[in-house]
């Protein structure tokens, strides 16, 4: 075979281009980083680009294989046989990993494997911080005010109030340089939208409200062309929102997070760059904000999506647990302190026991849900009452509860759990006979006929006597209110409109309603193992609680 015969026959090796035959596996490739050298040494970090270079002494590598430690297997072309290839990379973790890379040649063989194995830090703190308790000197127009609570189900304790005015604004200097990858975020609650507003800016970006309709990140174009607008979200008056924003140098992007979900970015983003003052309130555009404002941060890295979620998220408040378990002197007790819930009428605690795991003639008894007992209500004035009223935070509530009821398919309405206020029940969990489902109905507000939103879930005609575990949740963020059935999926999901606004005036009953038309809706059957909350609890951890769990 002439020497062209063989190289014709070469070609089509990996990458298509020509090459000798041989029989010789490539060089082991060599990985070397200025960022993230393999040296025993942890290195920056979350959020921080790092470039790989990668070569092998053999002249015929056409590409490279690699992947990160538990990702999936990739490819990098040498742009020319032989040739070193670069290979970018953000860590989103601190801890160690390892790259593990092979050559291969252009015909198809592959060297050994190499790795580089680096050890990551967490994220750089954030170059600049704010909240009322820790002001970084910042000085404050007369429009400012502290004091303020912070969104709870957070560490952030306090706020600040800018009243809308030209005196409404902060201003303390940061050392952030804007015209690489930075970040931004903060709580904000908007107490009026109307009009573009401003929270957070600096000559290199702005983080606000757009015509009260969405959130908005904004990064002047350096060229001087229109600016770089990252909108979504949509703000409510008087509801806290985290906002991010993300310009990433690197991969020339710029993003918005609202409570911790990316709601849009915008790609080939250059930021202007800049020094200056950072503003909170106002940047001398738009207007000047008007609500709540804390816990403002800007770094010079990427904020990733998991810091990101953890800092929008809000975590669930107990408000009360009661197992239901005994009772003394008329009153079950509520679980690791708090109020305990008073038995009315001939309310007691039920607890079954039987000899039947010994004797084959014993006569089996109904059990309990949950543990050794339950609340036995005959529908007929029993009920039972805490102090410990299901108060909604600026986050939502959730509740979850055992029930069974006497009959099968009862005949009239009858109430699991009110919650009223002052002019009207907030809060109703209730069995509907009529339609022969569970609903949870929310007032809009409290006052008499106020408007409402229910969730329903038809009863279960395969469980005895409607033995079921009922949970509710109200997003406050999201304006969802979800109904569960035994599931950690919600059986049915609503939009709640309106003002939103809940202030329990009186205990949380169990088992009957004050409704306003004197009805009372009493329970004919058993409660067991009751569970109160601010904040949202999620679909799975309602499972852990059905399951017996005292707390999410």
């Amino acid at each position: 075979m002439t020497v062209g015969a063989a190289a014709l026959l070469a070609v089509g090796g990996a990458g298509g281009v020509a090459a000798a035959a041989d029989d010789e596996a490539p060089a082991v490739p060599v990985v070397t980083s200025v960022e993230y050298p393999d040296d025993d040494n942890w290195h920056d970090g979350v959020g921080n680009h790092g470039t790989f270079v990668i070569d092998s002494a053999s002249d015929d590598v056409v590409e490279y294989r690699y992947r990160w430690l538990g990702g999936t297997p990739r490819i990098l072309k040498a742009p020319e046989p032989g040739a070193a290839v670069s290979l970018g990379w953000m860590p989103e973790r601190e801890g160690p990993t390892n790259l593990q890379v092979e050559a291969v040649d252009s015909a198809g063989h592959v060297s050994a494997g190499t790795i580089h194995r680096i050890l990551v830090r967490d994220g750089r703190a954030a170059l600049t911080h704010w909240d009322p308790d820790s002001q970084s000197g910042a000085v404050s127009g007369p429009g400012v005010g502290l004091g303020a609570p912070g969104p709870s189900g957070t560490e952030v304790a306090s706020a600040a109030s800018f009243d809308g005015t030209d005196g409404a604004y902060a201003s303390l200097d940061t050392s952030a340089d804007l015209s690489r990858t930075f970040s931004v975020d903060a709580w904000v609650r908007p107490d009026h939208l109307g009009e573009s507003t401003t929270a957070v800016s600096h000559p290199g970006f702005s983080l606000g409200t757009v015509g009260g309709s969405a959130y908005l990140f904004e990064l002047p174009n350096p060229d001087g062309g229109d600016t770089i607008r990252v909108t979504g979200g949509a703000p409510e008056e008087g509801e806290w929102a985290h906002l991010t924003g993300v310009y990433d140098a690197e991969q020339k992007t710029a993003s918005l997070y609202v409570d911790g979900v990316p709601v849009s970015t915008v790609v080939g983003a250059v930021a202007p760059g800049g020094t200056g003052a950072l503003r909170l309130g106002a940047d001398g555009a738009d207007g000047h904000w008007n609500g709540l404002l804390t816990d403002v941060n800007v770094w010079d890295r990427v904020f990733v999506p998991g810091e990101i979620t953890a800092a929008a998220t809000r975590r669930t408040q107990r408000l009360g647990y009661w197992d239901l378990e005994s009772a003394t002197d008329g009153k079950s007790p509520a679980y690791a302190g708090g109020a305990p819930l008073t038995l009315v009428g001939d309310a007691s605690i039920y607890a079954a026991t039987d000899d039947c795991p010994w004797n084959p003639d014993c006569t089996p008894v109904t059990y309990p849900m949950v543990g050794d007992g339950d609340l036995l209500l005959d529908g007929d004035g029993d009920h039972a009452t805490t102090p410990t009223a299901l108060t909604p935070t600026d986050a939502g509530f959730s509740v979850a509860v055992h029930v069974r009821l006497t009959e099968d398919t009862p005949a009239r309405d009858m109430t699991v759990l009110s919650q009223p206020g002052a002019h009207t029940d907030l809060f109703t969990l209730r069995y509907d006979a009529a339609s022969r489902t569970w609903q949870a109905v929310v007032a809009h507000e409290d006052r008499a006929g106020a408007p409402t939103t229910t969730v329903s879930a038809p009863l279960d005609p395969t469980v005895p006597a409607g033995d079921q575990s009922l949970a509710v949740v109200y997003d406050e963020s999201t304006d969802q209110l979800r109904l569960y059935t035994g599931d950690a999926y919600a059986t049915d999901t609503a939009s709640v409109t309106g003002l939103d606004t809940w202030a329990p005036a009186g205990d949380l009953q169990v088992g009957r309603t004050l409704a306003a038309d004197g009805g009372t809706d009493y329970l004919a059957g058993e409660v067991d193992d009751l569970h109160t909350f601010a904040g949202v609890v999620t679909g799975n951890q309602l499972g852990a609680l059905q399951a017996g769990g005292f707390d999410v």
